[in-house]
């Protein structure tokens, strides 16, 4: 990271864009320290003045297309970047210090063995974990969903009327809200919403405090449950996004920061390494993040293709194979489990005979009774129908962005997240209307004559379980947390206010939880005879689509724990099944008996939304196949949802994209998705963004200066090299030796590490002087310096580990040598910013150094240079040349470059080792080493290469025509002589 003098003193800032000695502090400084009511900010950044007139048109020169064309698109998007400063990067390049890589260099291909069988057991572990999460959360919906609608139909049954049963409904409505209401505001806000755009923004790099913690688990959770039972309109599935982010990235690090303060220290939550604590970066911690992500989605839509899909397509910016393979294996457990469970439930006693696979999330009744393949279906014409079913997909899901956007910024404003009190009070009033509305239309529903007993076997249709302990009960209820709560009546056809002999037409799908609802949009009707259909009263449907599509945008964002899935599908189902009635009656009223297919519009409604708002494509068509079974609808499905998408995308960005764009968190989408993006990092360069003076630490540092230095500044991470003063007051290049991390420089503190006091004559020891001697030993330090799953909090821990420092202490040196990252990117400072942002986006990191523009080259590497086949031929010639030992503490530091070449050249024939002088072990300990003064001077101790071998062979010996290394040394007999 590049970092400023003023940023090291914010009581000092200047306000100039230069630091006090002249360097530039870099484009993001000065922009930050514009005002947003600066007059002057149109003439700042905004093109709008350099546009010149033409055929009644402002154009302005190609070179600054991109940049902002009016003062008011400055501002807004000055705002955004200030909300930047807010949040913090991870990095996600691999730690390469001497320390690190000597422990590489002595593992065993058991401990890697190890290590990837722990990879997958612990994926195995996240879904077996999210199965049962997932049975628990399903059966304290449906157990709360059962107490409130069953003492509703008591006091119904009992008192009738209007106010006694609508005191109850509203009632026990609002006392779930207020649980879940409450998990918010007083335990945990991050609890709030479904969590994807959180989830979403830390696997692209952004550190979210709090996020992934066991307190964020239970309260997203447990809200849930309090949430859909209250009647909110609002599914599972999204909190189950976080929940199984929080599950994965906690399992995959074999241990817990929020335990380990419950406990207060007592106890350490930490898996040792053959119990699977191999994994405490954050690489690997994001990426079990993002399989339990996979399985959270698995779990929830009892889904596990499209889990994986959902996890690939919007929310891993790390794609990798592994991740796919192993969340492949995750989903499946993950789904497997909850059927196990669940079918243990229904059925005590009789799981070996019971029937698996039978049940879909959406589904009303079984694969058997449903008869998929005969009513599911379209004809050649629907086609453009489904088309335009998909662009009114995509308006509704932009109109559904544009008001939600809207509402979250009155909810900033006026119920902000410090404000408690409102936000429970809001929650509470989204309840009582919720609920209010939805009772008062059941309670004015039309009543209608119940289908005729022929039709009824089948609308009522119960696949035969009599040989199952619990034949009265169906799965299908369970799955969607919260069935029906009738006992003994008809399950689709409620009475309520209604005669004996009639139904509630309105309180079919109204009173009833809104994924019960729908279900029966989409399959109510499916075992019927082919040509007979059963029609819901439009004046239901057209309810049911407006309340829901209107409540759903004042419910998405409000402070509970909600997802936005199952209401989008519902809305969508109710939308095409009403399109589906119309064709129906258009068709017969044009004489013609031809079937058509009501499910199949439900559910080609229901992807169009749900692509519309979310703009998923690939996972948005298989989750619907998957759960509603509609496989048969696949090429509908496809070019619906697409339709959909470009639809949308004309308007902005999906829900979950917009969120995090109102956050203004620094997420860096793909290049190839922005033309816009790439468009302007064209047109500009590193060396254009960059900041010249920066605070930097020697190699070898005084302790007090190290805490000076990280009190006067709040950067992440330090360039090592002896050239500080230049590296801050001067423009001119200076030498990087390497990069530490602030967290790495506090656990160094906190452990007394590299700690060492200089000898009379100033003389620092060797690096390696500081790395154990022994593996296990150095596992041990290793670990000590581990950020995860144990954290040092920079900012929060930092006075405490300092306090901790006695006056010795902070006379003492430390050498930051063997912990510094040895090879930090670099690029070049005229480089586009493409190059750039590529190289943040793709490697995941959180600084980079710009170097100048004709840097040294010492050789080049190919891509068949580190083929592995290359690569292990070279490692087995470089044993058989002595260049390494059988002695678990010492490592030969020569690499291959510096052996004498027609030692190393495989057409020599056998092995040289004979003929090899013995490695002295004291010399392999030591190593290379550039030793480093206490006056600032570098003294190079590297010894001559030392010809071992018995002869010297000319270079009339060699072949070295393709030797690049021996021309760089016209005349020289051998590489030992060119270097």
């Amino acid at each position: 990271m590049v970092v400023t003098q003023a940023e090291r003193s914010p009581s000092r800032m200047p306000r100039d864009a230069k630091s006090p000695n002249g360097l530039p502090r870099g484009a993001l400084s000065s922009h930050l320290q514009v005002s947003l009511s600066d007059p002057s900010i149109g003439d700042k950044f905004s093109v709008e003045r350099l546009g010149t007139s033409g055929r009644g048109l402002v154009s302005v020169p190609s070179i600054v297309h991109g940049a902002p064309e009016t003062a008011e698109e400055s501002r807004e998007t000055l705002f955004r970047l200030q909300r930047m400063a807010g949040f913090e990067s991870q990095n996600f390049d691999p730690q390469d210090n001497d320390l690190e890589r000597e422990f590489q260099v002595h593992r065993t291909d058991s401990d890697y063995a190890l290590a990837e069988f722990w990879k997958w057991a612990i994926s195995c572990l996240i879904g077996l974990s999210m199965g049962c999460i997932g049975f628990a959360v399903d059966w304290g919906i449906n157990l709360l969903n059962d107490a409130k609608y069953q003492s509703t139909a008591n006091v119904l049954r009992s008192h009738g009327g209007f106010w006694a049963p609508f005191a109850t409904f509203v009632s026990i409505s609002i006392g779930y809200a207020i649980v879940a209401g409450s998990l918010v505001a007083f335990v945990e806000p991050l609890a709030a919403g479904s969590g994807i755009p959180e989830i979403k923004t830390y696997l692209n790099g952004i550190h979210i405090k709090g996020l992934l913690t066991v307190k964020t688990l239970v309260a997203k959770l447990v809200g849930v449950v309090f949430s859909i039972a209250a009647g909110l309109i609002a599914g599972k599935e999204g909190p189950f996004v976080h929940g199984g982010g929080i599950v994965g990235g906690g399992l995959g690090g074999m241990g817990s920061q929020t335990l380990w303060e419950m406990l207060r220290g007592k106890v350490v939550p930490k898996a040792r390494r053959k119990w699977g604590g191999f994994f405490h970066n954050d690489a690997d911690h994001r990426d079990f993040t993002a399989i339990g992500t996979a399985a959270g989605v698995a779990t929830a839509f009892a889904a596990p293709i499209g889990g994986l899909l959902f996890t690939i397509e919007e929310g891993a910016s790390f794609y990798s194979t592994s991740i796919f393979w192993r969340g492949f294996l995750s989903t499946c457990i993950g789904v497997l489990t909850l059927h196990f469970l669940v079918s243990c439930a229904e059925h005590p006693g009789e799981v070996l005979t019971t029937h698996f696979g039978r049940y879909r999330d959406f589904g009303l009744y079984t694969d058997s009774l449903a008869f998929y393949g005969s009513r599911m279906f379209y004809y050649v014409w629907d086609l453009p129908i489904f088309v335009g079913m998909g662009a009114i997909g995509g308006l509704m899901g932009a109109l559904f962005i544009k008001v939600n956007v809207k509402i979250t910024q009155f909810r900033h404003v006026y119920i902000p997240v410090k404000s408690p009190i409102r936000r429970i009070s809001e929650v509470m009033l989204l309840v009582f209307v919720t609920s209010s509305l939805w009772f008062l239309v059941a309670y004015a529903s039309p009543c209608k004559d119940l289908p005729p007993k022929d039709q009824m076997t089948f609308l009522e249709a119960v696949e035969d379980t009599s040989s199952y302990a619990g034949a009265d009960e169906k799965s299908e209820d369970f799955y969607g947390g919260g069935g029906q709560f009738r006992k003994g009546g008809k399950e689709h056809f409620p009475q309520l206010w209604c005669s004996n002999g009639t139904y509630s037409s309105y309180g079919q799908v109204f009173f009833t939880p809104l994924s019960q609802s729908l279900r029966l949009i989409i399959h109510l009707g499916e075992p019927l005879p082919e040509g007979t259909d059963f029609l819901f009263d439009f004046g239901a449907l057209t309810c049911l689509f407006l309340l829901s599509f209107t409540l759903m945008m004042w419910t998405n964002g409000v402070g509970a724990s909600t997802g936005m899935f199952v209401p989008a599908l519902a809305v969508g189902a109710v939308g095409g099944r009403i399109t589906g009635q119309m064709i129906r009656a258009i068709v017969r009223r044009s004489g013609s008996n031809l079937p058509v297919s009501l499910s199949s519009y439900a559910v080609v409604g229901a992807a169009a939304f749900m692509g519309g708002a979310t703009r998923l494509t690939l996972t948005a068509t298989v989750m619907v196949m998957e759960t509603t079974g509609s496989l048969q609808l696949i090429v509908p499905l496809m070019l619906t949802v697409f339709v959909a998408k470009v639809v949308a995308d004309c308007f902005g960005a999906g829900i979950d994209d917009t969120h995090i764009k109102m956050r203004g968190a620094p997420v860096l989408e793909e290049p190839s998705l922005s033309s816009h993006q790439k468009m302007i990092a064209d047109k500009l360069t590193v060396s254009e963004l960059m900041t010249m003076a920066v605070v930097a630490l020697p190699p070898v540092v005084k302790v007090a200066q190290v805490v000076d230095t990280l009190r006067g500044c709040t950067h992440q991470a330090f360039p090592v090299t002896p050239d500080t003063d230049k590296a801050f007051e001067s423009a001119e290049p200076f030498d990087l030796h390497g990069m530490i991390l602030r967290s790495t420089i506090v656990k160094l503190l906190q452990h007394r590490i590299g700690f060492f006091t200089a000898d009379a004559n100033g003389d620092i020891p060797p690096a390696k002087s500081h790395i154990p001697t022994t593996q296990q030993e150095r596992l041990t330090l290793l670990e000590r310096l581990e950020q995860r799953p144990l954290k040092v909090r920079p900012k929060e821990d930092y006075e405490r580990i300092v306090c901790s420092l006695t006056e010795e202490d902070l006379e003492s040196m430390m050498d930051l040598r063997p912990f510094m990252q040895r090879n930090p990117f670099v690029v070049q400072a005229d480089a586009n910013l493409s190059r750039t942002y590529r190289l943040f986006r793709t490697m995941g990191l959180r600084h980079l150094f710009v170097g100048p523009p004709q840097p040294k080259v010492i050789g080049v590497v190919t891509r068949k240079d580190v083929a592995e086949a290359n690569a292990k031929l070279a490692l087995g010639r470089k044993a058989n040349l002595g260049l390494t030992t059988n002695s678990d503490s010492l490592t030969r530091p020569d690499s291959l470059p510096f052996i004498p070449y027609g030692a190393y050249d495989p057409t020599v024939g056998s092995s040289q080792m004979s003929h090899m002088e013995p490695i002295d072990e004291q010399e392999a300990h030591d190593g290379i080493e550039m030793n480093y003064t206490l006056d600032g001077e570098w003294q190079n101790s590297r010894p001559q290469p030392v010809e071992r071998r018995s002869g010297r062979r000319g270079r009339d010996d060699t072949d070295t025509e393709h030797s690049p290394l021996l021309d760089r040394s016209p005349g020289s007999g051998n590489l030992t002589d060119a270097v």
